[in-house]
């Protein structure tokens, strides 16, 4: 073919088509062969294709004639030789631009006008690092259609730099010659090749709110899952899985799917089955049953493994352990129920050792350190070395070394972590283990590490290995594996049955790994005792099905240059496919970056852009989330709030819908600290204090500041991909802009404005 041609009408139904956004969908794999010239044979609905002796024509029942696109492969070759991830971003790129064209609407951040001339530049791919960057060229005013009231586009090329071809009117004439012949000569009624319709109205479906609790049920949700979804929710548990993704692919309702699915297939060949589905926090196990129960109505009689032969426990692992631990364990002996809410805690205990080890021993111990371990101790900003201090006595003292000093000399560094060359460095921070352990013994209590390591330890006995095969599980889910630290990770494979002990099926993000800094394939496979080859057919979702292009797009430029600073830093955006149609792209705004004078004036604009938002986009209060970037600015927004009586909603743990209920029930905006907003989701979020000397935390030590950079790019990657259609970052003007976002910021990727 010399060309393909699009009436108005078949652009407007391929870009509000969703199985069309995704080359992860069969719809879009069969629209790849006709962009490529391998097929001319075509079966959808009613969007129709024809070829002829000159070119090839899409339309639909409806043809507009008056306005469309043409791809012209003389001198336009975008589709030749490329991936098809490739092919329908190129695709849908252009016609999404056609129809901003069209509608007179204002260009994207992907779109830029070349000046003096009636081209247009649309760029398909993420901006990185280098402007070396595709760029597809668009003539927007070729030939004499315009003065007769039509208006066609011509694609005409695609480069790297300003060396192109011309675009040319012969192939455009001729598709405009035979237009009318081609699109009315065969009435679309006696195409017999239509698939036919399914049973459940497509305008339905298409309206629906693809969020992570939708309640539209397992059998309607097949409309929407791409292939490798559907492959993964129907095929057999038989051995290890992994299920990899950015945030937004729906990792965690694709493992639920799943779940419902072997229930019900258990249940029908009447096969003993028991199923654990693991979640970090007992907010989230709240937030996973919820979504269980409105997409399997009958979900409550599989969830009593004592009284039925098909069962789904779902269960943090702390309360797993707890209930295995049993009378040996009281309720007032652990520092919280929920693993998220006892780390808090436990940052608290550490805080009052690392005083006391300061005032009471660190002068002495001063001629035993290195001058670099003095430096980070005396220079290194509070939060930072608590948090660094947490990670260091719950996995490298006691989950590592079985807090035993000899054995935490001889441990290898992790990557990140406080730098230690002098035994005397590691001697100190073992006193400062043993003084928050006194506080402990003196308080009777046991923080969630202690918990986790004797239950492990009593699970690699002969009693347990005895009952396993009657209390343990067939089937493991583990949700969010990057939130848990080695030592939780260490305790999953007893929880099987032996002969199921390989039935662990995890979803996991490693970008979000802040659980632990040590956490890549192989420390899985070791946790997991499983063979390196076991799971390496792990299950990829590249389609985000939660957030914009453009927000999508600039989470993959911060985690680019996590990437860059960082070996262990993953980017599991790198082969993202986007699924929003062209009406959700109507709803977005391109990401924005604001600085204001003070903190002050930074509080009070955040409350009038979230006011604003509300009423200008008829967006609900409690789908606009307002992310603080420290505690004590979250303390200053709800000061704020309170003396300006601000409706707001303060999450309190990470992923807490329960809170989002409430604000959706009062009609308040959501607060929250920025390390609570993992596993939730909202139309708007607007980012509060992100800025040099925050955002990463200023520090004079080189290595807690490496420690700082490599949490706040998991973090801003959390926070941002929160948002569906817009997002807002706000920062103070006197401290200047956070170097994280410098590269986005150059790119395009986020706009600067003061408004």
């Amino acid at each position: 073919m010399a060309y393909i041609f699009l009436t108005l009408d078949a652009i407007q139904s391929f870009a509000s088509t969703r199985q069309f956004q995704s080359s992860e969908y069969d719809e879009s794999r069969a629209l790849f062969d006709i962009l490529t010239g391998h097929t001319s044979q075509w079966n959808y609905r009613d969007l129709f294709f024809t070829k002829t002796l000159k070119g090839g024509y899409f339309y639909t029942s409806k043809p507009n004639l008056n306005k469309g696109i043409i791809f012209d492969f003389d001198t336009f070759d975008g589709f030749q030789n490329r991936s098809e991830d490739e092919c329908i971003t190129i695709f849908q790129k252009v016609l999404k631009y056609s129809i901003r064209y069209f509608e007179g609407l204002p260009l994207v951040t992907c779109e830029r006008l070349v000046p003096d001339t009636n081209t247009t530049l649309v760029y398909p791919f993420p901006f990185v690092a280098t402007k070396d960057v595709y760029k597809i060229l668009i003539e927007r005013n070729l030939g004499k259609f315009d003065r007769k009231g039509k208006q066609f586009l011509v694609v005409f090329g695609i480069a790297k730099d300003e060396s192109y071809k011309k675009a040319q009117a012969t192939n455009l004439n001729k598709a405009v010659s035979e237009l009318q012949g081609v699109c009315l000569s065969i009435p679309p009624a006696t195409n017999t090749n239509v698939t036919p319709i399914e049973t459940i109205s497509i305008t339905e479906l298409t309206d629906i709110d693809l969020s992570i609790d939708s309640t539209i049920g397992i059998e309607k949700w097949n409309y929407f899952l791409t292939k490798k979804q559907k492959e993964f929710i129907n095929s057999n548990i038989n051995g290890a899985e992994r299920l990899e993704g950015a945030a937004g692919t729906g990792k965690t309702l694709t493992m639920i799917l799943r779940c419902i699915n072997t229930l019900k297939l258990k249940d029908k060949q009447n096969e003993e089955f028991h199923i654990a589905f693991i979640t970090h926090t007992i907010s989230t196990k709240e937030q996973i049953l919820n979504i269980f129960k409105a997409n399997c109505s009958d979900i409550d009689k599989y969830l009593d493994k004592d009284y039925s032969n098909i069962s789904l426990s779902i269960i943090t692992l702390q309360e797993w352990c707890i209930q295995y631990l049993g009378g040996s364990l009281s309720s007032n002996e652990y520092l919280d129920r929920d693993a998220m809410e006892s780390k808090e805690l436990q940052l608290l205990y550490i805080e009052q050792a690392y005083s006391h080890a300061i005032s009471t021993d660190f002068k002495s111990y001063k001629s035993i350190c290195s001058d670099k371990f003095i430096s980070f101790i005396e220079k290194t900003s509070i939060n930072n070395l608590f948090e660094m201090l947490q990670h260091e006595i719950a996995v490298t003292i006691k989950g590592r070394a079985n807090e035993n000093l000899d054995c935490y000399k001889q441990l290898p560094r992790l990557q990140y972590s406080i730098p230690c060359s002098k035994e005397g460095d590691l001697a100190f921070l073992f006193l400062i283990f043993q003084y928050y352990q006194k506080s402990l013994q003196e308080t009777g209590q046991f923080d969630s590490d202690d918990i986790i390591l004797t239950a492990l330890g009593q699970l690699n006995t002969p009693i347990w290995r005895r009952r396993r095969n009657k209390e343990g599980y067939n089937a493991l889910f583990i949700d969010e594996t990057h939130m848990f630290n080695l030592n939780e990770l260490s305790i999953f494979h007893f929880l099987n049955k032996e002969n199921c002990k390989q039935n662990i099926i995890f979803a996991i993000d490693k970008s979000q790994a802040l659980g632990d800094r040590g956490l890549n394939d192989t420390a899985l496979s070791i946790a997991f005792e499983l063979d390196a080859d076991s799971i390496k057919d792990s299950h990829k979702l590249n389609t985000v099905f939660r957030s914009s292009p453009d927000i999508v797009n600039l989470a993959f430029n911060i985690l680019s240059s996590g990437a860059t600073l960082f070996t262990t830093f993953d980017n599991p955006l790198i082969d993202a496919k986007f699924n929003f149609t062209e009406q959700e792209e109507k709803k977005c705004i391109a990401p924005h970056y604001i600085l204001k004078e003070n903190d002050s004036e930074m509080i009070s604009y955040a409350f009038y852009k979230a006011e604003s938002i509300h009423q200008k986009h008829n967006i609900q209060r409690s789908k606009i989330l307002l992310i603080a970037s420290n505690e004590h600015l979250l303390t200053s927004i709800q000061r704020s709030a309170n003396e300006s009586n601000k409706p707001i909603e303060i999450l309190k743990s990470r992923g807490d819908t329960s809170i989002v209920k409430q604000a959706t029930r009062n009609g308040r905006f959501v607060l929250s600290l920025i390390d609570f907003v993992g596993g939730l989701e909202f139309d708007a979020v607007i980012i509060i204090g992100v800025d040099k000397g925050r955002v990463p935390a200023s520090s004079e030590s080189i290595d807690s500041f490496l420690f700082s950079n490599y949490t706040w790019h998991n973090k801003m990657y959390v926070a941002i991909t929160r948002g569906k259609y817009i997002v807002y970052i706000l920062g103070d003007k006197s401290r200047g802009e956070s170097d994280i976002l410098e590269n986005a910021i150059q790119n395009g990727l986020l706009i600067t404005s003061d408004n």
